[in-house]
């Protein structure tokens, strides 16, 4: 099996999380993780770009629309950046480029969620 086909064994995968450790596990396991690594990687892989329709539709199968949208709206949010964490003798530009790192991290992700809505949550993908 071509490694842009490994949505097939995700979905399957997700089925059965879903059978054991319910919704929210099988969501957070193919949406929050498979799916939004799946769409990252078709940003620059034309076989993976060819298999979002259908395993967008996979994941529609699977998932009714209302738990989808539910999920969608708390996806990959992180807690905000806090300098507190960090010790007073800690290196002042490495800390600015941590914060950096976790501004284009939070952007990066909401992109790929707000990607993510389009084709599991509308009729036709993006």
């Amino acid at each position: 099996m071509k490694f842009c086909k490994v949505w097939i064994e995700q979905c399957e995968a997700a089925r059965r999380i879903e059978a054991e450790f319910r919704v929210r596990n099988a969501l957070s396991y193919l949406v929050g993780e498979k799916f939004l690594n799946f769409l990252e990687v078709a940003e620059t892989d034309l076989e993976f770009r060819a298999d979002v329709p259908a395993f967008a539709a996979e994941v529609k199968s699977i998932f009714e629309p209302w738990q989808l949208a539910e999920y969608l709206e708390i996806a990959r949010q992180t807690e905000p950046f806090d300098p507190d964490l960090y010790a007073e003798d800690d290196d002042p530009e490495m800390i600015e480029d941590q914060r950096h790192d976790d501004i284009r991290r939070s952007a990066r992700d909401l992109l790929l969620v707000e990607q993510a809505r389009g084709w599991l949550l509308e009729e036709v993908g993006p």
